[in-house]
């Protein structure tokens, strides 16, 4: 096993310098998230649909196993090439009426040295921030590792459900709402979107929440049927990102600087979707949902030999993995990592 990086203070603000510190979720004790109706129509196939309107519902235990092994696997992949990995606690997500600890990067984010906490929409997201990773954010808070900030408690009764007819997203305006994964970090530019998760409130509140000399830039999507923008922009190295055209037009993202002068390209294909394990919130978009390992090395999905060589003709290497199991619980490889640190570039 090769030595760890160290620097002298954590740091990251891209998604593609060597990857120095990184949290790997967890998939054991998933359940499908339990949200509105109306919620659900815009992120699940109809025909899964009766599985997400049961409280704490959890998933086949077959692919939570498979998932677990994954996840598992990635993890130690990272530690052979010296990348310092932390797991997020283990949570009994049906006892607790949750969803999964496997999609790290829709809770936090980090910027710079500052760590931004989501204000999750869906109730059964609530408390996931301090069940997975309460120990971690209490060492953070007692070292000065990093600057915590998190937005305020929604009210109760929380209004954030109740949306007119034909209403553009699954959510109103009336708090501040936003996942995390609804953003990706371009170096001093942050590039983010309103989403079924994330609306003007929470955008208005994150923009005034960067720190010092950091820029929030909105790109608008195609469609009202999406969520988290690394199913619609994934950079891979400075000035070379992926992004999926049945989410967002290539012209909307040239309009947005620094990505008005970088190299921006469509996956090969979409992703396969197979019939098992069952795609219960995973789509096409998944194709470009990969990690960064150092501008150069990627990992990407085992069996998707278009990614592979559409990956290798940039001239990254691919570190081609099984992750299907992990894929059909929501999110890739980026959704269920979150790095805490990153070489400065």
């Amino acid at each position: 096993m090769r030595k760890p990086f160290t620097v002298d203070k954590p740091f990251s603000d891209n998604e593609w310098s060597r990857l120095i510190e990184v949290v790997v979720g967890r998939a054991s004790h998933s359940c499908f998230p339990h949200i509105p109706v109306k919620a659900l129509t815009t992120i699940v196939p109809r025909f899964h649909l009766d599985e997400f309107t049961k409280p704490g519902n959890p998933i086949p235990g077959d692919i939570v196993k498979k998932a677990e092994a994954e996840l598992d696997n990635l993890a130690a992949l990272l530690q052979s090439y010296g990348v310092k990995v932390r797991r997020p606690e283990v949570v009994d997500w049906v006892k607790e009426g949750g969803y999964t600890g496997s999609m790290l990067r829709d809770g936090l984010m980090v910027v710079g040295n500052t760590i931004i906490e989501a204000a999750f929409s869906w109730p059964c997201r609530r408390r996931e921030i301090e069940l997975l990773h309460g120990p971690m954010l209490d060492e953070f808070q007692k070292k000065g590792s990093y600057h915590i900030v998190r937005a305020p408690e929604p009210p109760s009764p929380d209004p954030i459900f109740d949306v007119e007819p034909g209403a553009a997203w699954a959510i109103n305006n009336s708090r501040i709402a936003f996942d995390t994964a609804d953003f990706t970090r371009i170096g001093r530019h942050v590039v983010g979107q309103l989403s079924n998760v994330t609306n003007q409130k929470g955008i208005d509140w994150v923009r005034a929440h960067l720190p010092p000399g950091y820029e929030l830039v909105i790109v608008t999507s195609r469609g009202t049927a999406g969520m988290h923008i690394d199913d619609t922009l994934v950079p891979l190295r400075d000035g070379t990102a992926l992004y999926y055209p049945y989410h967002v037009h290539l012209e909307e993202l040239r309009r947005q600087p620094p990505l008005d002068t970088w190299r921006l390209l469509p996956p090969p294909k979409a992703f396969p979707i197979p019939k098992y394990p069952p795609p219960y919130m995973a789509s096409g978009a998944l194709a470009i949902n990969v990690l960064v390992l150092d501008g150069k090395r990627v990992f990407c999905y085992h069996d998707d030999p278009e990614m592979i060589h559409f990956l290798e003709r940039l001239g990254m290497e691919p570190i081609p993995i099984p992750f299907r199991h992990v894929a059909c619980l929501g999110g890739s490889f980026h959704c269920a990592t979150l790095d805490l640190n990153r070489e400065r570039i």
